[in-house]
């Protein structure tokens, strides 16, 4: 089969590779993939920025049609459409496993680069990673499915928005504009700020129901949030471009006694005034990655057509043509870039 690899550490080294074909173990699927999200990871990864262990195929955000099952698998058969989620693999004993949070096993194994991911014409994952989708939602629809089950698990679950709330969210990349979305679910007011180069995001930051888009080069961000927010600051800020600038900024614009919530993945140790918690009674609530029940209620989310996702795919690419979509993906001229293992020419939205 086709598939994207990285084959040494360090920053290059992808190619585009025949590849084993993976078979199922007893209590595997095997998938056909049918969409698979680039996400700000695998930009790290390509940097060498981001551990991982190559030769490894990358590619984490999948889904796809089973056409094989080990024989412990009983509740799901070939033909069924699937979004899944990581990790592949988890010790099932440990404290945070028996909590219901796989991320925190430290055992975890994640599929796209600690053990082959979904760049790929085909993938073996565990069953029970797998969450069938209703006929209605297109796997274009479902290739959001892992970042915005991200979003719902730091919206929903890790943090409390509430009606009225003024939320801040910095960085108007996929996870951005999904917990745009959630938060304006929850009936907060939403401020989303980025960059000159964010332009196309903002835009669609506002389609998606943005109260306010602030591009940080032209505006202060703390002055348009003290407007909005009564001079007190935003209830919640929600750090979803992993730069040391943006999170800076958050710190500022996060009022006393206020949430903030790190999403975005910095690529490697920062320097930060971790002395505004103290100051300002700030409570910091990490989300990294998601539950089960985040991702019920992603899938519910996108079965009752409450999360536009359509809107957030900009550019579709055939695997030949990864080197481009990681182009797009990292000069920020894309949205959300989606590679499809069937797709003959690129699509790009108008």
């Amino acid at each position: 089969m086709r598939a994207i690899v990285k084959t040494a550490p360090g920053e290059g080294h992808l190619e585009l590779k025949e590849w084993p074909e993976p078979h199922p173990r007893s209590s595997e699927v095997k998938l056909k993939i049918a969409a698979v999200g680039i996400c700000g990871t695998d930009i790290h990864i390509i940097k060498g920025a981001w551990t991982c262990k190559p030769p490894v195929v990358l590619g984490h955000e999948w889904c796809g049609t089973v056409v094989d099952a080990g024989p412990e698998v009983k509740q799901l058969r070939p033909g069924d459409r699937v979004v899944s989620s990581n990790p592949a693999r988890t010790c099932g004993h440990c404290y945070h496993c028996l909590a219901g949070n796989d991320f925190m096993c430290p055992e975890r194994v994640s599929a796209g680069y600690m053990i082959d991911g979904a760049f790929a014409d085909y993938l073996c994952i565990d069953a029970k990673r797998c969450h069938k989708l209703p006929d209605h939602v297109t796997f274009r629809q479902a290739a959001v499915g892992e970042p915005l089950a991200v979003a719902v698990h730091a919206v929903i679950e890790r943090t409390s928005v509430h009606a009225g709330d003024l939320v801040v969210v910095s960085g108007p990349g996929c996870i951005g504009l999904l917990t745009t979305q959630v938060a304006k679910l929850e009936g907060a007011r939403v401020i989303i700020a980025g960059l000159d180069k964010d332009k196309a995001r903002l835009a669609c930051a506002r389609r998606l129901g943005a109260d306010v888009v602030v591009n940080v080069e032209e505006q202060d961000l703390v002055e348009v949030v003290h407007q909005h927010g009564g001079g007190r600051g935003a209830d919640l800020v929600y750090e979803c471009s992993g730069t040391p600038a943006s999170l800076a900024k958050c710190w500022e614009a996060v009022r006393k006694e206020g949430t903030l919530a790190p999403l975005g993945v910095y690529p490697g140790p920062i320097t930060t005034d971790f002395n505004k918690i103290m100051m300002k009674e700030l409570r910091v609530a990490g989300s990294y990655g998601y539950v089960w029940t985040s991702w019920q209620r992603a899938v519910q989310l996108l079965s009752d057509g409450k999360i536009r996702a359509d809107e957030l795919i900009s550019h579709e690419f055939p695997l030949e043509q990864y080197e481009q979509a990681f182009r797009v993906t990292q000069d920020g001229t894309g949205i959300k870039v989606v590679l499809s293992p069937e797709l003959r020419n690129p699509r790009v939205a108008v």
